[in-house]
């Protein structure tokens, strides 16, 4: 009996591991997807008042929304190659599933349930990684 409640709390602190690695690359991505998000749409507005101000010669003002456009392209560019905010999707459904997880292996009585629990951690494991290489 004992070997499986050891067995039982060493996947139970497995899955607490992968469900902290998990939260911490899904805070991560949603950062990063809210700050290219909010960079491109204040760059935008930059660029919007720009057009409207009086103040700054025609080839001043040309220049600096070049510049702004060209970092906004720059910031898109990122987006499609770095998927931040699929990433951060893909982690809070990992996230959800392994809490699902650790509820069913505190609840857990024989080893057979047991196998299955760890058979699907290992699942989990391994869709973890395949959204690290996306």
């Amino acid at each position: 009996m004992q070997d499986f409640q050891d067995q039982r709390k060493k996947l139970q602190n497995d899955i607490e591991k992968l469900t902290q690695h998990t939260s911490r690359l899904m805070r991560i991505n949603r950062s990063w997807d809210t700050s290219l998000t909010t960079t491109t749409i204040t760059l935008t507005l930059m660029i919007t008042a720009l057009a409207f101000l009086n103040q700054i010669n025609d080839q001043n003002k040309k220049f600096a929304i070049s510049v702004l456009g060209a970092v906004i392209v720059t910031i898109q560019a990122i987006g499609n190659t770095i998927p931040v905010k699929q990433k951060a999707g893909s982690y809070r459904l990992l996230k959800a599933q392994n809490s699902n997880l650790l509820i069913d292996v505190q609840y857990v009585e024989n080893m057979e349930k047991l196998k299955d629990i760890s058979s699907q951690y290992s699942h989990l494991n391994i869709e973890s990684a395949k959204v690290e290489i996306q």
